[in-house]
């Protein structure tokens, strides 16, 4: 399956998405991070153009974009932090008919994004934001699709 999403006017949108069995799978405390090297970019310069969630429970996650898989350092020089974006969703989220798993979307982002390990990775970690914590396994699920372009 092709990770392009759609074409207009030479301009591609791909989509990368996480695996809720195999990412994002451990329990998070309130202000820790899981972090992943999520694998399958079409290019190690893009633009972020939106990130999504669906998640089993109703918190207030952080996603955090890194350009190494050297992750944040509490010595400045050596952290690789790039940008973020805030997925609240005990403000904005919303299911369907009140059940099921808790859904939100931020669009018409413009983040630049380099892979500096220029392994075609998106280096990123989930935060959770809330005071209760995020569940690991089956009953704290989450998948992340971050929708992005290539840039020269």
């Amino acid at each position: 399956m092709s990770n392009k999403l759609l074409t207009q006017d030479k301009q591609v949108i791909y989509k990368l998405v996480t695996d809720k069995d195999t990412h994002f799978t451990g329990a998070i405390l309130q202000n820790a991070t899981e972090e992943e090297n999520l694998t399958g970019l079409a290019s190690n310069r893009i633009r972020i153009t939106g990130v999504a969630i669906q998640a089993d429970q109703q918190l207030d996650f952080r996603v955090a974009f890194f350009r190494t898989d050297g992750f944040a350092d509490t010595n400045l020089d050596l952290d690789t932090f790039q940008s973020e974006v805030e997925l609240d969703l005990p403000s904005y989220g919303w299911r369907i008919a009140g059940a099921g798993q808790y859904y939100m979307a931020v669009n018409s982002l413009d983040i630049p994004y380099e892979d500096a390990d220029k392994t075609y990775e998106l280096h990123v970690a989930l935060q959770n934001l809330s005071a209760t914590a995020k569940n690991a396994g089956a009953t704290g699920e989450v998948v992340v699709t971050v929708f992005y372009e290539e840039r020269s």
